[in-house]
């Protein structure tokens, strides 16, 4: 065997190695960015309700407890929606039932994640904002 062709052969054989090798870490690459930029604006989507429903039972405390005051429901909602980083998507509604008696409470709930894919590119930037309807019962 003539020992140019043996070199010749080992470094094309290293050389398709650090191809498949840049390949995979080029892939590794590009879903961790899908990942970090996706991920925020899915799990927004999947918490919103969650987060709308504890606001319901919040309001629905605070409605039952200061018998009807909503300067104190929108002010306590207000504080949770704060520390959840969402915030009211419109009025609370009071919904009341066939004797006249409040029955149960509706808090729309918004929250927007943004990240930088999302909010550079127009066409997604909707998709970041996250709407839900919470509802509480009041006993």
């Amino acid at each position: 065997m003539d020992r140019r062709n043996i070199t010749s052969r080992l470094n094309s054989e290293e050389g398709q190695v650090w191809s498949w090798v840049l390949r995979i870490l080029l892939v590794a690459f590009v879903i961790g960015v899908l990942i970090t930029q996706a991920g925020p604006v899915i799990s927004n989507h999947v918490a919103i309700k969650g987060t709308a429903n504890e606001a319901a039972d919040v309001a629905a405390r605070t409605y039952q407890s200061t018998r009807g005051n909503m300067t104190r429901v929108n002010d306590d909602v207000q504080k949770f929606l704060e520390d959840h980083d969402a915030r009211l998507a419109g009025s609370i509604i009071i919904n009341y039932g066939e004797l006249g008696k409040a029955n149960t409470i509706s808090v729309p709930v918004r929250k927007i994640a943004n990240t930088f894919i999302f909010k550079s590119i127009v066409y997604l930037s909707s998709y970041t904002e996250a709407f839900a309807l919470g509802e509480g019962n009041i006993y």
